[in-house]
């Protein structure tokens, strides 16, 4: 079974992740996926984009490519376009493989990306906005979390695909009682 686990930026979804992972369970990250998908099309990038996404030794610079197409919607469609077919095609190929048990798939852009109908359930982990901004903000300083959170469809649109809401609201201990609750709902 293929769990989709979903929710705008700041929301705790990495550390759902993390707790899902010291269960016991496979987890994959889209954004560990569309990092490696880049490297199979790096000409496309090269002639989208520009050398300058590339680092001295033929390395791609995610950061900058970051920075390029979250600042540019029409760059953002772009990028999205070349890697979202790759990222579903490996998606797809971890649904076949763990087809007899449990793995969870967390992306931020599930319901963006209309991955929905490749998830046998989806999670979505919802936390305040304002709590959101302030944990991300640690990470992509106010501006770019601000920007990010922006592209992101409002939580009133993701809700109509959600299987299971994890409200992120509390403490770390809250969330791993709702983990161990939704790992009993899903076995």
């Amino acid at each position: 079974m293929l769990v989709g686990v979903t929710g705008n930026i700041g929301s705790g979804k990495s550390t759902l992740c993390k707790f899902l992972e010291l269960e016991g369970f496979p987890v994959f990250y889209a954004d560990i996926i569309g990092k490696r998908a880049l490297y199979r099309v790096k000409e496309k990038l090269l002639e989208t984009f520009g050398s300058e996404i590339f680092k001295e030794k033929g390395e791609i610079d995610t950061k900058k490519i970051s920075s390029i197409v979250f600042s540019s919607p029409k760059k953002l469609k772009t990028l999205t376009e070349i890697t979202h077919p790759l990222i579903k095609e490996e998606i797809l190929r971890i649904r076949d493989e763990f087809s007899d048990e449990v793995v969870f798939v967390e992306a931020a852009v599930l319901i963006e990306a209309g991955w929905m109908d490749i998830c046998d359930k989806i999670v979505l982990v919802f936390a305040y906005r304002g709590q959101r901004i302030l944990r991300a903000s640690r990470k992509f300083g106010l501006r770019e979390t601000l920007r990010r959170d922006s592209l992101q469809k409002p939580y009133s649109e993701k809700l109509k695909y959600a299987d299971y809401l994890i409200c992120n609201t509390g403490d770390l201990i809250h969330l791993k009682e709702q983990t161990i609750s939704l790992l009993k709902e899903l076995q």
